[in-house]
């Protein structure tokens, strides 16, 4: 049987071998062959959780062997996935049922990228088809990746040896958490209110929360904050949002503070001069502190 480079850069990752591909040999390959058999093994033998967990799933990748990994880590929490091997499949399961989670490739063998498969779940999730979108590569182009989040995934998931424990254990804490939104919310004392953010890149999702903070604001919850730890990628265009929520609160006497931020947050603040204006913190218990203080 003949592989081509990419199948043979994929295959000795998959071993976590150290083998360089470049200079593979038959035998090399034999080991990483080898390697990979033991660690399925050890998936096989992994008992599975007792409890069920009700979701549909969709993989949408060509590699076998990383189906095959995928398929029995999914076991452990007694799921069995729906797989595709190209877009043309992706799309004809999509068009079948509702899913829960989509995970994608960004690269298929009948597609250049997987932008156009990512476009069409972004379609699907808004007619409340599917929830969670999440892409996995191993690709290292930022601006790529940046794309897919404006796009509107949920998570990217770099493509190495253990793609598929990550993808796990975002999907275990999705369905964990209760809140299943683009936010958390919940409140400190009676007059500090903090959202915990899961998005914030498109208008739907600014406008929504931006109604909630008001609200909030309304109800006697004078002090905002904003924890911005999930927040990954950040377009400059919606840093007014962040003007207008710290002048609602001033308005009502208190005070807008942004918590855990990005250098991409960091720097569209400075462009927008928001920088000196809009306390930022550290944390959310500092931002506490230094409201306790304040009042």
């Amino acid at each position: 049987m003949q592989i081509n480079d990419e199948q043979l850069t994929k295959l000795i990752e998959l071993s976590e071998t150290g083998i360089d591909p470049n200079v593979a040999t038959s035998d090399d390959i034999t080991k990483a062959l080898i390697a990979i058999e033991r660690k399925l093994l050890a998936f096989a033998a992994t008992d599975t959780i007792a409890k069920t967990m009700d979701f549909n799933i969709l993989i949408v990748d060509d590699l076998e062997l990383s189906i095959y990994q995928f398929n029995q880590l999914l076991k452990r929490i007694g799921v069995t996935p729906t797989v595709a091997r190209t877009k043309v499949e992706a799309f004809a399961e999509l068009k079948k049922k509702k899913f829960d989670f989509v995970v994608v490739d960004l690269f298929l063998p009948d597609s250049i990228d997987g932008i156009e498969l990512i476009q069409e779940c972004i379609e699907l999730r808004n007619n409340k088809n599917l929830n969670k979108i999440i892409v996995m590569s191993g690709t290292d182009d930022n601006a790529l990746i940046e794309k897919c989040y404006k796009l509107g995934i949920d998570e990217f998931i770099p493509k190495s040896s253990n793609w598929h424990e990550q993808i796990l254990k975002f999907i275990t804490a999705s369905i964990t958490n209760k809140q299943h939104s683009d936010y958390l919310k919940y409140f400190i004392n009676e007059n500090i209110c903090c959202y915990t953010l899961n998005k914030f890149n498109g208008p739907k999702h600014i406008d929504t929360i931006t109604k909630d903070v008001t609200t909030s604001l309304y109800t006697g919850y004078k002090n905002i904050i904003f924890n911005m730890e999930n927040i990954k990628i950040f377009d400059d265009e919606y840093t007014s949002a962040f003007a207008n929520l710290y002048k609602i609160a001033r308005e009502n006497g208190g005070t807008f503070t942004l918590v855990n931020i990005s250098n991409s947050v960091r720097t569209a603040l400075a462009d927008a001069f928001l920088d000196t204006l809009i306390p930022i913190q550290p944390n959310v218990d500092a931002a506490v502190s230094q409201l306790s203080i304040s009042n």
